[in-house]
């Protein structure tokens, strides 16, 4: 028997090997684990698909300014009677390569490790006409042998391995290795230079993102306050990548003028450190607290300096003026600089903010990097001793991300949700919490309510909610991490089912729509007269026209004279097997202007969640408006079953009214869905469609556009 089920075992896994890969993936909406098969070649498509490789060839000043640092490097070379060898670290699709031999290098070499899109850069050399002229190497660079894979050591180094930090890529080790290994003694690199910026500030609203604050009930009075170990707790020192620019300028104040704080010179032949900490002294502009630090950093492409790249904010850019003349008034002020999301801004919290009284006082900044991040603290006087880099002590900020800490903070969703349990708790209240770090169902607790029992079963958020709970002295509050623990007695006590409705594991607005999932195994049992909250959840769709988002889903062409179509084709077939027809993104970050009102595209109904719907209709779009080019998609979740005004709802979308042909205001603490379109020409309609299967946690939507009139 055993040597028949080995057999039979055997049979299995070859043919599940022959097919591909065999994945367990969790599906949010049910929570179950299924298994999938993968073709081999799964993993590289959605690493192709989520790249953003796409979003760097739209970036039309990086490509400008490599192509000028090239051209005026090369040139400059040659002059001095130099032959030029280039070596190109990471080259993608080839186009810096393909720069370098227009601009007039004598020999060029390329390498990329990641093998489908080495493949891609094969192909694309052929298509330009230069297969024969690119020397590509389809490793890494540090794997690269002189007199093995390359015949001499190269002249000229090209690159582009930078991330938001600058070096999270490993860029410190990769120049080491090239010099090293790889480059001559006189070699130049573009970039020559990158220069760090730091601007000290204070944000109420970017601290919400970093910290518990109390909660209060609607009259005022606390109802939870944070524990000793979260207000003492130094948080995390990872950077809070966001688009800088888009912060709204009344939602912060800057303390400091921005400072130079790091310079690495990519040229020098001497080994750059991979740690440094630099203490500079810098000077309050205002009286306020040094909370946080906005980061970003400019290149220096070539050996003059004079080829200057800038990743500041617009209100730090030096070259705002001539950017704002180059526009045409249909950009806000805030867009003018040079979009890009694969390079954006970041900021880091200070562990302990710093009260500055008055303008003109001096206080120490720390700044420190090792070989892949950074990270900052402030003193009024100069530490004695290095500063270690600080991590979240708490548990806080190591199980949630930053949207959802500010969300937890978020006074006008808090107040919505307040607003109904304090309508219907009363001393006789049973309450069942569902969902992970839900602080308004442990609230119920200081409402009278006779027990609350707090469904948590992940452990480091069941960790901070019962230090919470020890804090406030809630003893009639009971954690559990199965349903099947509840007994019938306490399921037919229940008088009340809260959520937030929040999990983990969800990324879209609607994977939170688990909550209906365990409602569903607890069903049979409960009270017909359990007050459920929410009680409905509302999907809404908005056609709109993104300023910029639409580029890492829109194809590349023909960039700089090249064509890289093939590119094209790889990123558009890796997507269509990868990734879903809607994407999460923070659009806050991302300005999009409505091209009509928004439409409910589905209805949930948590008391009737099993129920399939399919649903359909169409938007007309203004005969005068933008074109469309995506579709944002969110919930609305319904608080109370007889209130579906504003006050009882609580929306992951807009928080200000929509006007066609007006910039959208989203909600700054969630993801919103995108769906990106493919206009071939101003749409006159989008059609929509949507299907839900509850029980199989099936959830499609399909759009299209159209100029024609439907014929039904």
């Amino acid at each position: 028997m055993q040597v028949n089920n080995l057999l039979a075992f055997s049979r299995f896994f070859r043919c599940i090997k022959a097919m591909g890969t065999f994945a367990q993936v969790t599906n949010p909406i049910t929570g179950q684990n299924t298994w999938q098969v993968h073709g081999d070649e799964y993993d590289y498509h959605q690493e192709v698909a989520n790249a953003g490789f796409g979003d760097m060839l739209h970036d039309s000043e990086r490509n400008e300014k490599y192509f000028s640092a090239l051209k005026k490097t090369i040139a400059k070379m040659h002059k001095a009677g130099r032959e030029v060898h280039v070596l190109d670290i990471g080259t993608g699709t080839g186009i810096l390569s393909m720069m370098a031999l227009q601009a007039g290098a004598n020999t060029v070499t390329a390498c990329e490790a990641f093998l489908p899109m080495a493949n891609c850069a094969e192909r694309i050399f052929a298509v330009n006409g230069v297969a024969d002229r690119v020397h590509l190497i389809k490793k890494r660079s540090t794997d690269i042998a002189i007199g093995v894979d390359m015949p001499r050591k190269a002249n000229l180094l090209v690159t582009e391995i930078l991330d938001t930090e600058l070096i999270g890529e490993g860029a410190i080790s990769i120049y080491n290795h090239a010099h090293e290994e790889l480059l001559t003694d006189d070699a130049l690199c573009i970039p020559a230079r990158a220069n760090c910026y730091a601007q000290v500030a204070q944000s109420p609203l970017a601290a919400q993102w970093n910290t518990l604050k109390i909660l209060a009930n609607l009259d005022g009075d606390v109802l939870l306050q944070p524990p000793t170990e979260v207000l003492q707790c130094s948080g995390e020192a990872t950077l809070h990548d966001v688009q800088l620019s888009q912060l709204p300028t009344n939602e912060f104040r800057p303390v400091t003028q921005p400072v130079q704080i790091f310079q690495f010179d990519f040229q020098r032949k001497e080994t750059r450190d991979k740690k440094r900490e630099q203490v500079v002294r810098v000077k309050a502009i205002q009286a306020g607290a040094a909370e946080l630090v906005f980061y970003w950093w400019n290149i220096e492409m070539d050996d003059d300096g004079e080829i200057l790249l800038s990743c500041a904010p617009y209100w730090a850019h030096p070259e705002l003026k001539q950017l704002g003349a180059d526009q045409t008034g249909q950009r806000p002020l805030a867009n003018t600089v040079p979009w890009r999301d694969h390079w954006m801004q970041a900021i880091y919290y200070i562990p302990k903010p710093l009260q500055l009284s008055t303008a003109g006082k001096e206080f120490w900044l720390v700044c420190n990097h090792d070989e892949y991040s950074l990270w900052f603290d402030a003193y009024i006087e100069a530490p004695l001793k290095p500063v270690r880099r600080h991590t979240c002590t708490c548990d806080l900020h190591m199980t949630y991300s930053r949207s959802r800490i500010g969300q937890l903070n978020q006074a006008k969703r808090n107040k919505a949700y307040l607003r109904q349990l304090e309508q219907t708790i009363t001393k006789d209240s049973h309450v069942l919490v569902l969902g992970d770090g839900c602080l308004l169902g442990i609230a119920t607790a200081k409402m009278e309510a006779v027990s609350v029992i707090c469904h948590e079963p992940h452990r480091f958020s069941r960790r901070l909610l019962t230090s919470i709970t020890k804090k406030n002295q809630l003893n009639n509050v009971k954690f559990i991490d199965r349903l099947e623990q509840l007994g019938e007695t306490e399921l037919k006590a229940l008088t009340h089912i809260v959520a937030e409705p929040y999990f983990l594991n969800a990324i879209l607005p609607w994977d939170n729509f688990y909550f209906g999932t365990l409602l569903l195994k607890i069903q049979q049992q409960l009270n017909l007269s359990v007050v459920i909250t929410p009680c409905v959840a509302r999907i809404f769709a908005l056609p709109v026209h993104f300023l910029d988002l639409h580029k890492i889903r829109t194809p590349v062409g023909n960039c700089e004279g090249f064509d890289l179509t093939l590119f094209d084709k790889m990123v558009e077939h890796s997507v269509e097997l990868a990734q879903s027809k809607v994407e999460a993104q923070p659009l806050w970050e991302y300005p999009s202007r409505a091209l009509s009102q928004p439409q409910e595209i589905l209805c949930v109904n948590f008391k009737d969640f099993s129920a399939e719907q399919r649903q359909e209709g169409s938007f007309t779009l203004p005969g005068n408006s933008e074109q469309c080019n995506g579709v944002a998609l969110w919930v609305d979740w319904q608080l109370n079953a007889n209130d579906t005004s504003a006050k009882s709802t609580v929306s992951s979308g807009p928080v200000e009214p929509i006007e066609i042909g007006k910039f959208v205001k989203w909600d700054m603490f969630v993801r919103q869905g995108v769906h990106f379109t493919r206009p071939e020409s101003r749409s006159k309609h989008v059609d929509w469609s949507t299907e839900f299967k509850p029980l199989l946690g099936q959830l499609n939507f399909n759009f299209t556009l159209r100029n024609n009139i439907k014929i039904e």
